[in-house]
């Protein structure tokens, strides 16, 4: 049977079905005059989720309509718009908001590679004249998830950075070079790139109050995962809408258009291993309310009032292989708005997940059907079995959404970016005192483009600089002026340089963007109040903290509380274990040196460490699993990387203590043996951060000063990273 017998079989099955119920055949797809899907040739391995390099020729847009047992197939593109389109691979689409089949009118906008030597571009195609335009982008990166906007303008997202001669950030675990949002009118002209996050932004899609939903990559420490955000058309504003805060029902949300305002249908899954397929979801961003039987959820809307809905119950939310009959879906798109509805998807049977089909030489078998979400039925509506049938949905026109008049700009210095808070004590994710916080810290985020090695150290946590402290004024509030369009994260501190609370995401904004906030995460519902009405912040004017200085200059002039930027283990660290510590800390097993094993449960064999401030440097492992624990004091105070253990089969055996818990210094076994002294607004060593408790290097003769304390205790807020910036090639 070819392969557009194989769609008809499959279409007579689904009239069928239709059929069995009487003389109603009224269908979701009976209004429809065409449904509009994309072809790819199959494949077994596509990386995580965020990745989107995976080329095989044969990629095209097809049309089926009806979208009936007698439905006609006609491809759209691109096999008639010349010999230079024969191997293309399309990633993904957009309709424009008049686009229909009949007559045919509008147009569709795809990012296409048309061979394994150049990267993906962006096109239009015409579906008057089927005529093919190639938009004028840079033919050195990859632009691809072209979304059309209201005003003739175009989303997309892509590799090239908004930093003039910067390097694009990689992501954590594939080191892939990430994507981030621009936009560009529907011509290919005035292109525009926004603020970068550190990881990957995927996925986009209009939303009806004309908004732009998106996934967000969101990596700092213990915090890995998909979530979905808000962001307006400028590529400002961006904000929370459902992931975080305890509402995810699974690491990450991807694909996701809406069913209704406040409400969407997304598929959730593993970051990885899952082809970037998994179960559907329906997720209710606000409170639920009915309108006339159709669902709404547009009251009290925020990420803490969002909820999720499991629509197919048995698909596995994780990496595991899914079972037969089971399988996973690519994607969904909504045909109703009822409280169960209806959803046209892509689904592929039995075991998904790309290290089984790998290993067995396999590929997930993507087709289209009906889904009923109430009986949680699939009806088969086409299925290429040659080819991949993915994101389809009704070749029909829809309102256009209204369009967001282009963010404000602050008062200050255009080229950079107003961050602050009117009150830092206002959170939903801490419990700060009120007078605890003298400073906020600013952290500025980047990756492996800087020349480090793939990984910073033994911890989760990527690279950091300290861009430095805003004071909190007795309002609560603070402000401060910014690089733009750079991620960066924020923690409140308090007079000992120890971090109140550490906001777990990166942010960033525009020139000129001003992401001034309530609180420290504040509630999204609640208003917070200020009197007289500006905040004392802004009065006095906000720090200056990098915010106009290259890229290649935010580098530490000194190790000191005024002069750090980075906090390179060798050179800022080192030196203060070498000087205090090391003559009683030098590996010799003792009560001032424990030890740890682990052990290959294989074969048996052993190896034990034994807690060393030295700084040499550090191997750990069993046989040919040796791993690199950067140096000695680094592998004692850090522990060894409990990802790199797995990978190699190996396991601890016995009681492993870790000094310096990444991102905490509070809470660090380090911090509170050295009971550090306080710092602000003035050093004070009779002021200890633990009363009571002993202060190990002043009883033994050797106490720290205060620039030593904030060093220590900076680094463990950052993240406990052993390599900074000022380690690159070229640094200063």
């Amino acid at each position: 049977m070819n392969r557009i017998q194989t769609g008809i079989a499959l279409s007579v099955a689904l009239a069928g079905v239709a059929a069995c119920g009487g003389d109603d055949t009224t269908g979701p797809l009976d209004r429809v005059d065409a449904i509009v899907f994309l072809q790819r040739t199959p494949r077994n391995e596509m990386g995580d989720i965020f990745q989107y390099r995976s080329y095989r020729p044969g990629g095209r847009i097809v049309k089926l309509s009806p979208p009936t047992a007698d439905g006609k197939l006609e491809e759209l593109c691109c096999s008639n718009a010349g010999s230079e389109f024969a191997d293309i691979d399309i990633s993904n689409y957009d309709l424009s908001f008049d686009a229909q089949a009949n007559p045919p009118k509008g147009e569709i906008v795809f990012s296409g590679k048309l061979s394994d030597a150049q990267n993906y571009g962006l096109f239009i195609l015409h579906l008057e004249t089927g005529a093919v335009d190639q938009l004028a982008t840079d033919p050195m990166y990859d632009f691809l998830n072209p979304v059309f906007m209201p005003g003739d303008k175009i989303l997309f997202t892509t590799n090239k950075s908004v930093e003039e001669g910067a390097p694009q950030h990689r992501d954590e675990y594939e080191r892939g070079v990430t994507l981030q949002v621009g936009s560009m009118n529907r011509d290919g002209t005035g292109m525009v790139l926004g603020p970068r996050n550190l990881s990957h932004r995927v996925f986009p899609t209009m939303t009806s109050d004309g908004r732009i939903l998106l996934t967000q990559w969101d990596h700092l420490g213990d915090m890995n995962a998909g979530h979905l955000m808000f962001m307006n058309p400028d590529m400002t504003t961006l904000r929370e809408a459902f992931g975080k805060e305890s509402t995810g029902v699974t690491n990450s949300y991807l694909k996701a258009h809406e069913i209704s305002p406040g409400r969407f249908v997304a598929i959730g899954t593993s970051r990885d291993r899952t082809v970037q397929s998994g179960a559907i979801l329906d997720i209710r961003l606000g409170k639920t309310a009915t309108d006339n039987g159709a669902v709404r959820a547009n009251i009290d809307m925020s990420e803490a009032n969002a909820e999720a809905r499991i629509l197919t119950p048995n698909v596995p939310l994780g990496r595991e292989p899914s079972s037969m009959t089971i399988g996973r879906y690519y994607d969904a798109y909504p045909l109703d708005a009822a409280d169960y509805p209806t959803l046209v998807v892509s689904w592929s049977d039995g075991t998904v997940e790309s290290g089984t089909l790998e290993a067995a030489g396999k590929s997930a078998q993507f087709g289209l059907y009906v889904y009923d979400s109430k009986a949680k039925a699939r009806r088969p509506l086409y299925d290429d079995l040659e080819k991949w049938d993915v994101l389809a949905r009704p070749l029909a026109p829809r309102p256009a959404p209204p369009q967001i008049p282009a963010s404000g700009t602050h008062q200050f210095d255009q080229e950079t970016t107003l961050i602050g808070s009117m009150d830092v004590y206002q959170s939903s994710v801490a419990t700060i005192t009120r007078g605890d916080a003298v400073a906020v810290r600013v952290i500025e985020g980047f990756s492996t483009e800087e020349g480090i090695p793939r990984d910073f150290g033994l911890t989760e946590h990527e690279g950091a600089a300290i861009l430095g402290q805003a004071p909190v004024e007795a309002d609560g509030s603070w402000a401060a002026l910014i690089p733009a369009n750079v991620p960066v994260h924020v923690q409140p501190i308090d007079k000992f340089g120890m971090a109140l609370v550490n906001e777990p995401v990166w942010f960033s904004g525009k020139k000129g963007e001003s992401r001034f906030c309530g609180g420290c995460h504040e509630s999204r519902t609640d208003a917070t109040v200020i009197q007289p009405g500006v905040t004392q912040a802004i009065g006095r004017g906000p720090a200056n903290l990098h915010a106009t200085t290259l890229r290649g200059d935010r580098v530490s002039s000194g190790f000191t509380r005024t002069g750090t930027v980075g906090i390179p283990w060798d050179r800022a660290l080192q030196p203060i274990f070498d000087a205090k510590c090391v003559s009683c800390h030098n590996g010799t097993p003792g009560p001032a040196n424990p030890s740890w094993t682990i052990m290959d449960p294989m074969t048996g064999a052993s190896f034990t460490w034994t807690f060393n401030l030295s700084g040499g440097p550090a191997t750990y492992g069993v046989g040919d699993a040796m791993l690199s624990g950067y140096s000695a004091s680094h592998l004692s105070l850090i522990g060894p990387s409990m990802r790199d253990l797995e990978r190699a089969d190996l396991v601890v055996v016995g009681d492993l203590k870790v000094y310096i818990e990444p991102g905490n210094a509070r809470d660090s076994e380090l911090m509170k043996k050295l009971n550090p002294m306080q710092l602000y607004p003035s050093p004070d060593g009779n002021v200890r951060a633990f009363p009571g408790m002993p202060v190990h290097a002043r009883d033994v003769g050797a106490d720290l000063t205060a620039d030593e304390y904030f060093l220590l205790n900076a680094m463990a807020d950052a993240g406990g990273q052993f390599y900074s910036r000022e380690n690159a090639p070229g640094a200063p």
